[in-house]
């Protein structure tokens, strides 16, 4: 299976951070993880707002922590157009961020990895609760 993982899951799992028992898939070397390329923006933004302290740059950060097994996925028109849709089919979520990340998780037809109770109440994405 593949999974995409939303900014916060890919956070947790760099840090090291508690994740559930169904979600240790997740950092065993064969399981194929995606990444948006909108959550090295995120990062960046964290940090400039106080939100997230590093040790290091966030540039640097992000480079260290994209293991192997991930692979970075660009936002495309298809993805762009999906996401302007998922309000009107019942995704209450106004973070264009998380609309572009369910839009691929759409497109690309993988599991998204999120703790985000709208996303996984909403039912139109295949969820992985980290």
């Amino acid at each position: 299976m593949s999974y995409l993982l939303d900014t916060n899951a890919w956070k947790t799992i760099s840090f090291g951070g508690k994740i559930s028992s169904k979600a240790h898939v997740l950092i065993k070397s064969e399981t194929e993880l995606f990444l948006l390329d909108i959550s090295f923006w995120e990062i960046c933004k964290a940090v400039e707002y106080g939100r997230l302290p590093l040790d290091r740059s966030p540039l640097k950060w992000i480079k260290d922590s994209l293991s192997e097994n991930i692979t970075v996925l660009a936002i495309t028109p298809e993805i762009a157009d999906e996401s302007c849709k998922l309000a009107a089919a019942g995704l209450e979520t106004a973070d264009p961020a998380d609309q572009l990340i369910v839009a691929t998780a759409i497109i690309h037809r993988l599991t998204l990895v999120t703790r985000d109770h709208l996303i996984s109440k909403w039912g139109g994405v295949p969820v992985l609760n980290y």
